[in-house]
This record gives structure tokens, C-alpha cells and sequence, in this order.
């Protein structure tokens, strides 16, 4: 057995998932945008962003969907397998914000080929509001 990993069975309807926490600072969206390729200018100009309506720099889709990801595997463990995302972004994440992450177990359950499904509802949050929400899937590996 792995430290740290949750296994089927561990887990139930309405678990409540540790908080999941990050200092967003400049270098992270900027080596964020480098690592995923997405040179759009409102994700490492600042003018260029204020002129598109927002406060600064923000950061872009795959950062919000790792982030969600983070939140579940930080608590599930590494043998985690995310089989299933949806997010939905509703506001900016900025250099300078801490975002947070919450999330809860809202079903538990078998798949079609007899693995340990589970359905996590996630939040991801920074000072000002809900910067995106998300449902997934994962499975969890058998107990060795």
C-alpha cells in the first residue's frame, strides 16, 4: 500500500475534502503560460489585459482545470485516475490572489467494468468570488 493514498472503500457520500491552498504570484502565471503554450497576450501582458477589462494578467483554462485536479489528488493520492472533468469558469484568477480549493465526495460508486468510481464537487476560490466550479470522476485503485 501507498502513504497517502486512498483506496475503494475508503471513502463516502459527503466527505469533505481538506482545503487545497496557493499563493498565485506573477512567476507561477508566467511559467504557467510558458509550460502549456498559450501565448495569449492577456495571460503575460498586463496592458493588454487591463484594455480587455480586467484587472491584470489572469490565468488561463488549464490552469484552472490542474487546479481543480490538484484539489482532488492532494487528498486522494497519486495512483488517483481523473476519468471525468467539467468546470465551468466564472471569474479571473490573478497574480497576487490565494486561491482556495474545496470540494466534497457526492457519490460513490461502481463502474461499468467493476472499478471504484467517485463524483467530487469542487471550488475553486480566490478573494473576490467562486473563480470556477467543477464536477469529476475519478477512480481509485483496489486495495493491494
Amino acid at each position: 500500500m501507498l502513504p497517502g493514498q486512498l483506496y475503494a472503500g475508503d471513502v463516502s457520500v459527503e466527505t469533505t475534502i481538506p482545503v487545497c491552498t496557493m499563493d498565485v504570484t506573477y512567476k507561477t502565471a508566467i511559467l504557467h503560460v510558458a509550460a502549456g503554450w498559450d501565448y495569449m497576450p492577456g495571460h503575460h501582458e498586463p496592458a493588454y489585459a487591463v484594455r480587455q477589462g480586467t484587472e491584470n494578467i489572469y490565468l488561463n483554462t488549464l490552469f484552472h482545470q490542474s487546479f481543480v485536479d490538484r484539489t482532488i489528488t492532494d487528498w486522494s493520492g497519486p495512483l488517483t485516475f481523473l476519468t471525468r472533468r467539467r468546470i465551468s469558469m466564472r471569474d479571473q484568477i490573478y497574480p497576487g490572489d490565494r486561491i482556495e480549493g474545496y470540494a466534497h465526495v457526492t457519490g460513490v460508486r461502481t463502474g461499468d467494468r467493476g472499478e471504484a468510481l467517485v463524483d467530487v464537487a469542487v471550488t475553486i476560490r480566490t478573494p473576490r468570488a467562486d473563480a470556477c466550479v467543477a464536477t469529476c470522476t475519478i477512480r481509485l485503485p483496489e486495495r493491494p
